[in-house]
């Protein structure tokens, strides 16, 4: 099968490589050509993206950077990211090359353009600008944006800055679309920029103190708050992969204490909770999910993940800290 169809594998959608390139030292842009099977995503949302590498899957979680109406038009989505030197996947997608297949999941997520007559606010930290240049993709062409007015606060470090064509033509089309390229060493934290929007509705997608700084200003003055954040890598002790805990496990919805002794699976079997499962083995991937937060450990191979959504198999992994999956 997989001669025949490259990158073929159950419950996974291909897609093949058009480009890749880099946009400046530290950030990539991935363009890819989803199978016709694929669903068409809302702007904002994210995919699994799964590549081998050394003959292992490896999967990470990515902001698509372009409109539905793109993918519609040119049968493509982008994907721009950040490059970590010690990242599982990132270092290694340079080395994908045109035609070469890769599988993606269906879209996820719900950080999508508000359904509100208010005035909106995007605060994009880093990479953080990666749904926002989306949503204005498709706001511009399908011309909500002329309908209420939209200001970008775009915070990056010196010369980090990207995309800044595509906001500049952005707000050529659109008069009532404005944004600021902001740095910290510059302009200060994002709290000193907020008051100025206090009747609008604020979207925010960066690092997890960016998002703190935000929600606190905004509870303040009861301003609405949509967002997608991203955090550090929790501190895991030794004792916490050796010695007995328990934590939190946050699923659909509903809530679980749960051990570090045990999968994931078992434990959702044990509480009569509903789930899919197959071999139990991390073979056939029937049980895999996308975990949203929290550390988990592959009891195969003790390796932990990091912190962001990404997909896991429920079977093989054992929590470490508190865990929030969407089966």
């Amino acid at each position: 099968m997989q001669q025949i169809k490259p990158a073929w594998r159950d419950g996974y959608f291909r897609a093949r490589v058009v480009t890749v390139k880099n946009l400046n030292t530290h950030i990539l842009e991935v363009v890819l050509e989803p199978d016709s099977s694929w669903p068409t995503h809302a702007a904002g949302q994210h995919i699994a993206l799964t590549i081998e590498l050394n003959g292992r899957l490896t999967t990470r979680v990515f902001t698509i950077a372009s409109g539905a109406n793109t993918h519609q038009r040119d049968k493509q989505i982008r994907l721009v990211t950040k490059v970590k030197a010690q990242g599982a996947l990132t270092p290694y997608l340079h080395t994908c090359v045109p035609n070469q297949w890769v599988n993606i999941s269906a879209p996820m997520g719900e950080f999508v353009w508000p359904q509100t007559e208010k005035p909106l606010l995007m605060i994009a930290g880093g990479s953080g600008i990666t749904p926002f240049i989306a949503m204005l993709d498709d706001a511009i062409n399908n011309a909500q944006v002329n309908q209420k007015a939209v200001h970008l606060l775009y915070f990056a470090k010196p010369n980090e800055h990207v995309l800044l064509e595509e906001l500049s033509t952005f707000s050529k089309r659109c008069e009532s679309f404005t944004y600021d390229t902001l740095t910290k060493q510059r302009d200060g934290d994002v709290e000193a920029h907020l008051s100025y929007f206090a009747d609008a509705h604020w979207l925010v997608c960066g690092p997890h103190a960016m998002f703190e700084q935000v929600e606190t200003y905004a509870k303040t003055i009861s301003a609405p708050v949509s967002s997608e954040h991203f955090a550090a890598l929790p501190v895991v002790s030794h004792t916490s992969l050796t010695e007995s805990e328990t934590f939190s496990l946050v699923h659909n919805g509903q809530s679980l204490t749960i051990d570090n002794q045990q999968t994931l699976l078992l434990q959702l079997q044990q509480a009569e909770q509903p789930v899919t499962y197959g071999c139990g083995m991390g073979i056939c991937h029937q049980c895999q999910c996308v975990k949203k937060r929290g550390v988990v450990r592959d009891t195969r191979t003790g390796e932990l993940s990091d912190s962001a959504e990404q997909l896991i198999q429920l079977c093989v992994s054992q929590a470490v800290t508190d865990v929030e999956i969407q089966l």
